[in-house]
């Protein structure tokens, strides 16, 4: 009996670091799993032993089975690996919802997106993590990839903050310096090295291409669907789509729908502004996944396709996106306009290695456009394709020094991109029309007709003889399109005042010819009382000093005036010099010897002598 219980005990201490081992790894590895396992038990009604192999599983405990996140990130290979899918499908507590088949529903979505993407999707189907559970369902439009970053990877820091403290740590050395010494204490290292925890916790970012949100909610006898997409590369919210609904046995089909509207294919973007001009290369997502490039794969991006870049500044030490490290650069537009292609003799269709060039057009210049920075090993640059969901976008015009402010009655003109860099000749510019009381003109699609197979469209605002903005737009792709310009209202009326003013100085130079001919003309036939009524009709004539005195009280006014901004004054005032300059080429003061009322008084005098002095009564 005594053998008995020493082997027992022996066996016991030698297994007792295995079993700290195991107890330790419990809270990181199974905790969440049963908790989201629990909270799905409560949102849908199931319980996780009907699951199989394609159904809901918890997303933490899906990151246990997937192994080393990095392993997994290294394997993902651009070009010839697929994209890596994961739907987070975060269901209410509804009574109608507690009969949901989760399993059915990942099974049969699966079986659609196969249909309609075919190998290009790697595609999963799970419960989100349970810490952005309630989020994803009723903070849905508020959701951001920071919420979701937060889950692997620590947020990133200001970089101010972080010089402040490093002052203040070394601050509290100097004051410990001076205090009396406290006897060190040793630090205190973690049980498993960061290796380890990385295959514990391995970075779902890493791993995948695109998280889809995706919340279901039964509200006044009506499914509601939303699906948001997150790029998990470019580290942005692309796109929402919402349905709604009154039969449940539609909802993966419901889910196909909005996976088709938001999806996004991305490209990795080669550009600098500097050296490569307005030229960018591109290297498409799985694009050797399509069999045929002609076959209207959804994540093919063909010739004439737009793209929208993103910009992605990387920590040094994390290689996460650092503190408003995600750029997704305004106004900025790629089009492809050249894609490798080499066609299959044996199948008979046209295969890509995912290489192209794309046109960059920009309201930036190169200098201040965020992907024409030079190349930098932190640096990502990507490109979604912009995909237009609706027939037209409502461009809406405002001041940008003024709140509310909107800017009406501006001519806005269109022009279309040179899809072939070779061709010849330009395209034409089309007036599309004026803002309206709101600063608002609608951009319809396909404004100039044989366009071709891109949506993207260049758009010159003018104000008066101004060109205000360039600016490139995909009608249909937002709703709202908001610019904010400077208030050119100021400018347009003292442009309106130059315009007439100049017209006046034409005119009046006009006059001077006309009256010099006349007068000339009579002094030759001697006909004094007729030349000099003449002469008294030029002196009435307005001279350089009286248009001058104009031009200082209007300037004048100009300078008091608080609502001027100094951009719009430089302008003004170089419209002032211009007018100057005018008067002094045309017209000059009539004390002034080559003045024209000058010359005609002295040829006047030579021929008739002084005028007779006036009768006195």
């Amino acid at each position: 009996m005594k053998r008995q219980l020493s082997g027992i005990l022996a066996i016991a201490f030698l297994l007792l670091p295995f079993t700290l081992i195991a107890q330790d790894e419990t809270p990181a590895s199974t905790a969440p799993a049963a908790d989201t396992a629990a909270t799905e038990d409560e949102t849908t009604g199931q319980t996780t032993e009907d699951a199989d192999s394609n159904s809901v599983v918890a997303s933490d405990e899906a990151d246990q089975s997937v192994g080393s996140g990095e392993d997994s990130a290294a394997d993902k290979h651009w070009i010839l690996t697929p994209y890596q899918i994961r739907i987070w499908l975060a269901v209410d507590a509804s009574p109608q919802l507690q009969s949901l088949d989760a399993s059915a529903v990942s099974r049969r979505v699966n079986a659609l997106v196969d249909n309609w993407v075919g190998a290009g999707w790697d595609l999963q189907m799970e419960a989100p993590p349970r810490k952005i559970y309630t989020d994803l369902l009723y903070n849905f439009d508020d959701l951001g990839i920071l919420d979701i970053a937060a889950l692997y990877e620590p947020l990133p820091e200001k970089k101010e903050a972080k010089i402040r403290a490093v002052q203040y740590d070394k601050e509290e050395e100097s004051s410990d310096e001076v205090e009396e010494v406290e006897p060190e204490v040793e630090e205190e290292k973690p049980r498993f090295p960061i290796e380890k925890q990385k295959l514990i916790t391995p970075n779902l970012l890493r791993q995948l291409d695109k998280i889809y949100a995706t919340s279901l909610r039964y509200e006044n006898g009506v499914y509601e669907l939303g699906v948001a997409e997150f790029d998990t590369n470019a580290r942005v919210r692309v796109l929402t789509a919402k349905r709604s609904f009154r039969n449940l046995e539609t909802l993966p089909a419901q889910i196909l729908s909005c996976l088709k509207e938001v999806f996004s294919p991305i490209a990795q973007v080669d550009y600098n502004g500097v050296t490569d001009g307005k030229t960018a290369r591109i290297k498409i997502r799985a694009a050797a996944m399509v069999a045929d490039v002609e076959a209207g794969s959804p994540i093919m991006i063909q010739k004439g396709d737009v793209l929208r870049p993103v910009v992605r500044k990387n920590d040094r030490s994390t290689q996460a996106p650092e503190y408003d490290g995600v750029i997704e650069v305004t106004w900025t537009y790629m089009y492809i306009n050249d894609l490798t292609v080499q066609e299959d003799e044996d199948l008979g269709v046209l295969r890509t290695n995912g290489n192209g060039k794309g046109q960059v057009i920009s309201t930036f210049t190169m200098l201040r456009n965020p992907i024409a920075a030079r190349r930098n090993t932190l640096q990502e640059k990507y490109g979604l394709l912009v995909r237009p969901v609706q027939e037209s976008s409502l461009l809406k015009i405002v001041a940008n020094d003024r709140e509310n402010y909107t800017l009406q009655g501006y001519n806005v003109y269109a022009k279309s991109p040179k899809i072939d860099p070779e061709a010849e000749g330009d395209a034409p510019t089309l007036l599309i029309g004026q803002t309206d009381w709101r600063g608002a003109i609608e951009v319809t699609q396909d404004i100039f007709q044989n366009q071709g197979t891109t949506k993207l469209v260049v758009i010159y605002v003018r104000n008066g003889q101004q060109v205000l903005a360039r600016l490139p737009i995909v009608p249909g792709y937002r709703a709202l399109e908001e610019v904010k310009l400077p208030n050119d209202d100021y400018r347009l009326q003292y442009e309106a005042f130059f315009v007439g003013f100049q017209n006046s100085i034409l005119d009046y130079t006009v006059q001077q010819a006309v009256y010099k001919i006349r007068i000339e003309h009579h002094i030759n036939k001697d006909e004094e009382e007729k030349a000099r009524k003449l002469l008294k009709e030029l002196s009435k004539v307005p001279s350089a000093v009286a248009l001058n005195d104009v031009l200082s009280k209007r300037e004048a006014s100009l300078q008091d005036d608080p609502n001027i901004d100094a951009n719009t004054k430089r302008k003004i005032e170089g419209m002032f010099e211009k007018t100057r300059k005018l008067i002094n080429e045309y017209l000059q003061g009539n004390d002034v010897e080559g003045n024209v009322l000058v010359k005609m008084e002295a040829a006047v005098r030579a021929k008739f002598g002084d005028p007779p002095a006036p009768m006195t009564p």
